[in-house]
């Protein structure tokens, strides 16, 4: 996105910076955030992100950018829900519930976030995470970022991406997809994190809920479609919209295929083994 309107990015004083956070979580949050630095940047701008000294054992990451910048009366209504003030009709894509989602996460794991800016200059957001003050041995292996998915045998392991806000079907999944040696399983409790999430780790194939708050199931696989880097990425439905109107509205949509709940297991199986190319397993455990 940097590249395309030749946006310079810049990074300051985090080679030894160590937090206690949820990974996944953290890094969306830092993704998210880098991104609104690009989308409402000027051409030939700059984005910057440093760790800066602050108080009450926290890390502060500050994200800079060279934008229009944001009115003082509208920062108080940054982390509203679909609140995108304005900027719905400048053209550039979002959903307007990224900063609030980077909100909710960032408290969850004892942090803040906030943001300051000057019109006409630009913006600073700022998240604030508890730091580790645990000691540890800075070697190679221990400064090397972990991967968050398993090594495997390159082209022997799949990633399946499953949206869906219902803990319980993510719990359901997830126990299913244990069983598969071949398969790896992200798995996202709100739309916006899913696409987040797709745009992170390019899944092999993506498994979408039809009824959830704020984007449904159709307006996810619309803006997936949208995106050149998922053109060809299979896309399913997994929903308990389960007539035959609703099969067909789906399959209609560009959905790949349209499961439904409850979920017949075998059949579950067939269907990703086949897109992802996978021999049948033995290894599907009960419901």
């Amino acid at each position: 996105m940097a590249n395309t309107r030749d946006i310079r990015l810049n990074v300051h004083n985090l080679e030894r910076v160590r937090v206690t956070a949820d990974k996944t979580r953290l890094k969306q949050v830092i993704l998210n955030l880098l991104s609104n630095a690009v989308k409402y940047n000027r051409d030939q701008g700059t984005v910057t992100l440093e760790c800066v000294a602050t108080r009450n054992e926290r890390v502060r990451l500050q994200f800079t950018d060279t934008g229009r910048g944001i009115p003082a009366e509208q920062l108080e209504n940054l982390f509203q829900p679909f609140n995108r003030m304005g900027a719905e009709r400048t053209g550039i894509e979002g959903t307007g519930i990224g900063l609030t989602l980077s909100k909710q996460l960032i408290e969850c794991m004892g942090g803040a976030i906030g943001a300051q800016s000057t019109l006409n200059q630009g913006s600073c957001f700022w998240i604030d995470i508890p730091w580790d003050s645990q000691p540890h041995s800075l070697n190679s292996s221990d400064s090397e970022p972990q991967n968050t998915l398993p090594d495997a045998p390159e082209g022997m392991t799949k990633t399946v991406l499953y949206v869906d806000d219902n803990p319980s079907n993510i719990k359901l999944i997830r126990g299913l997809i244990s069983h598969h040696s071949r398969i790896r399983l992200l798995d996202a409790h709100t739309p916006d994190l899913g696409l987040e999430l797709a745009r992170q780790h390019h899944p092999d194939l993506i498994i979408l809920d039809i009824n959830m708050p704020g984007l449904d199931g159709y307006e996810v696989l619309s803006i997936l479609k949208r995106t050149p880097a998922f053109v060809e990425t299979p896309i399913i439905a997994l929903t308990a919209n389960a007539m035959t109107k609703d099969i067909e509205k789906g399959l209609n949509a560009g959905f790949a295929h349209y499961l439904t709940k409850p979920l017949n297991v075998p059949a579950f199986f067939e269907v990703i083994e086949t897109i992802l190319g996978l021999d049948k397993e033995k290894e599907h455990g009960p419901v």
